[in-house]
């Protein structure tokens, strides 16, 4: 087996209890690798849910649909809507994960130049006059 080399583990000396014992985990480590190979490629998917929306910005399903409704996210509707039904229907709605990034990009909040503060300039606290009288 190549996974021997792989993870430096020592070679299989004959048919003992041992060997079995490695043969099974190296099968079943594996197993593991694929598995995760598998989830990642599926977390990676280019169309998100309303729902995937949601959760990765940590915020309600109906700002992500209103965010879609005033134009701010671009979005695609699977169902065709008919001319009887008056209530739009929800959960059908799919997002491409780089339309997602360029709404966080134009979203991206930029100092202004002249409020750029620097390190190493010392802030003093304003000058308050004593009314009080202490």
């Amino acid at each position: 087996m190549g996974l021997e080399k792989e993870y430096n583990l020592p070679a299989r000396n004959g048919d003992s209890e041992g060997c079995s014992v490695c043969r099974d985990l190296l099968a079943n480590i594996s197993r593991f690798f694929d598995m995760l190979e598998n989830a990642r490629c599926a977390q990676a998917s280019d169309w998100l849910t309303v729902d995937d929306v949601a959760k990765e910005l940590k915020m309600s399903k109906s700002n992500v649909y209103r965010l879609i409704h005033m134009g701010g996210l671009e979005a695609v509707d699977l169902v065709i809507a008919d001319d009887d039904n008056e209530m739009p229907q929800k959960g059908h709605y799919r997002i491409k994960r780089s339309n997602l990034n360029q709404y966080l990009e134009h979203r991206k909040v930029r100092p202004f130049p002249d409020q750029v503060t620097h390190p190493s300039r010392s802030r003093r606290p304003p000058k308050v006059k004593n009314h009080l009288g202490l």
